[in-house]
């Protein structure tokens, strides 16, 4: 029910550019009012729609569509893209590949990063090193002891269960940033962990969306804080350690 909320709430509004509220309870018209309100407040939660004013709502601008991503990341990924969206698994890309023309400018150097649902990670897997290059799971971490090996990996596969933190296979800021971190910090893949504070810092993040991301990727305890926490706290604290 929710999705097919979302789909129509959001098709409406982009044909429309925006709406008032009697406006979508009248679209809505055949749901209970109490429930297309409680659809909409999630709408507004995930970041979907934004109130532009008072009593009206339009698309957030924050979500590129599918064509506008394509432009900017490296053809590598465009290739990975079109053969997931041919392949018949459920997929998105995810990590830099969902930063770059939003503030980052990422080359074609880093492995390509991108999630399917759990169970396929092994035949994506299979099908990726079949007909495009060697590719790195969750479950391959002996491969990252081989340099030559590890210089290899062109893709990394990483499972999830959450398809509700992307939009026309591409991972919410959010998302993209909790995977890159959990890659970083458990796959060795190649951006500083250093770097991961100002690439988040160039981003307003949706704490709902974070929350669902860092739960997906198991790491709420360790990134959860990054919502709330104080400036002046954690610099007096990495001054400690150092």
């Amino acid at each position: 029910m929710a999705k097919e909320f979302q789909k129509r709430l959001l098709g409406v509004l982009r044909e429309k550019g925006s709406m008032s509220t009697k406006e979508i309870y009248s679209f809505f018209g055949d749901m209970n009012p109490k429930t297309v309100s409680w659809h909409l407040y999630n709408c507004l939660g995930e970041g979907l729609v934004v109130r532009t004013s008072h009593g009206s709502y339009s698309l957030s601008q924050s979500i590129p569509e599918v064509e506008e991503r394509l432009s900017h990341i490296p053809m590598k990924s465009c290739i990975l893209y079109d053969f997931m969206d041919k392949s018949g698994f459920d997929f998105y890309m995810t990590g830099l590949d969902c930063m770059n023309g939003l503030g980052l400018e990422v080359a074609s150097i880093y492995p390509v990063l991108f999630c399917c649902r759990t169970h396929d990670v092994k035949d994506v897997q299979m099908e990726v090193m079949r007909h495009l290059d060697l590719a790195l799971t969750e479950s391959d971490i002996t491969m990252l002891s081989d340099e030559n090996l590890k210089r290899r990996i062109q893709y990394v596969i990483l499972g999830c269960s959450d398809f509700t933190l992307q939009k026309g296979g591409f991972a919410f800021i959010e998302k993209a940033f909790v995977d890159l971190y959990y890659a970083a910090t458990r796959l060795d893949y190649p951006i500083p962990v250093g770097e991961l504070p100002r690439i988040l810092g160039l981003f307003d993040s949706n704490p709902y969306r974070f929350k669902r991301a860092t739960k997906d990727r198991h790491v709420s305890q360790e990134l959860d804080f990054l919502l709330n926490y104080n400036k002046e706290f954690l610099k007096a604290f990495a001054d400690i350690l150092q």
